[in-house]
């Protein structure tokens, strides 16, 4: 067969364009069964409670940024205020912080101490033990995966969409504005002269509106927020006891 010169020209650019529609059929489907996975398998929260005044604490920061961008998990890092009185100031510090980690050391029965982490609200342990996040992460999780929540990022406002479960009986609905990593040298303190990577850290927590079971909500950006810093929301649900029941996390904006 004879193909004329149009005909050259035409039949490589219409196989491109068919090669491109089934990779993008592709992705989409690769993408709705990945959602779908997540959503079936449910979720398991690491929650670190640390400080860039504590000299234990950064192996555990370390270990945390291990973990967070891993499949069906939701690695949040608080920063707690009571080690300020020591030479340095963290800057993510906040006592609301520092409030809920001696919440959940009154339900656990556990110590107020740097580094610990908590696992779906349940467990808890020193912050640093990687043996027992392993352990923790290879468990089945009964934390029912929400929607992740859709954002819209302005120059200073971070916008989002939410949904929450509204068969669970929780007492506790709340998004968290999550910053993804910041380096910080240190200046005082035990850490004096270090430069230290924290990851997925929260900054900002609004309550959610319980009978709602969709809403939306905004969060202003830190006007001292660097350029190109990336953000999550984050959406954690709780019973009275503080156990997780659902959480979804954002993709960055």
């Amino acid at each position: 067969m004879i193909f004329n010169p149009l005909t050259r020209i035409i039949l490589p650019i219409v196989s491109l364009i068919l090669a491109f529609s089934v990779l993008a059929f592709q992705h989409k489907e690769n993408h709705k069964q990945s959602n779908e996975k997540q959503l079936q398998n449910g979720v398991t929260v690491v929650e670190l409670f640390t400080s860039q005044g504590c000299s234990s604490c950064p192996p555990a920061d370390e270990l945390l940024a291990t973990i967070k961008n891993e499949q069906n998990v939701i690695a949040l890092s608080y920063h707690v205020d009571y080690w300020n009185r020591l030479g340095w100031k963290d800057p993510y510090s906040d006592a609301d912080f520092s409030k809920y980690q001696r919440a959940y050391a009154k339900q656990l029965n556990s110590g107020v101490y740097t580094p610990q982490m908590v696992v779906n609200g349940q467990t808890e342990f020193v912050g640093s033990r990687k043996s027992s996040l392993q352990k923790s992460l290879k468990a089945k999780s009964n934390v029912t995966a929400l929607k992740n929540p859709k954002v819209k990022r302005t120059a200073n406002k971070m916008s989002f969409d939410y949904e929450i479960d509204m068969n669970k009986e929780f007492n506790f609905a709340y998004a968290l504005l999550v910053l993804e990593e910041h380096i910080t040298n240190v200046t005082n303190g035990e850490n004096s002269n270090r430069k230290l990577k924290n990851t997925n850290i929260v900054l900002q927590k609004v309550d959610l509106n319980k009978k709602m079971a969709k809403g939306t909500g905004e969060f202003t950006i830190p006007a001292n927020a660097e350029t190109g810093a990336t953000y999550r929301v984050a959406i954690i649900m709780q019973d009275k006891n503080l156990k997780i029941l659902a959480a979804g996390c954002s993709s960055l904006g």
